[in-house]
């Protein structure tokens, strides 16, 4: 799981700066997961990408991803300031 995080993360915070955006402005995350067991890892690694920002945050647990080798997908939405 955590390497699908930094492969799921990452891509995510290059698209927000790409518009502009920081991760301070993430108010919000979405999980999806195949195996909601591992929900603490998940969880620690969210923690250890956003550390102090608490965006609200939803974790669900999916039969399977459009890609079937993924094991997490991530949604994020951010507020940017249209002058960013």
């Amino acid at each position: 799981m955590r390497t699908s995080w930094r492969q799921e993360g990452f891509p995510l915070l290059a698209a927000l700066e790409a518009l502009g955006g920081r991760l301070e402005q993430v108010i919000r995350t979405r999980m999806f997961v195949t195996d909601i067991s591992r929900w603490e890892e998940v969880a620690a690694a969210h923690g250890k990408v956003f550390g102090e920002i608490r965006p609200a945050t939803t974790l669900v647990e999916v039969a399977r991803l459009i890609d079937g080798e993924a094991q997490i997908e991530i949604e994020a939405d951010a507020i940017v300031p249209p002058d960013a």
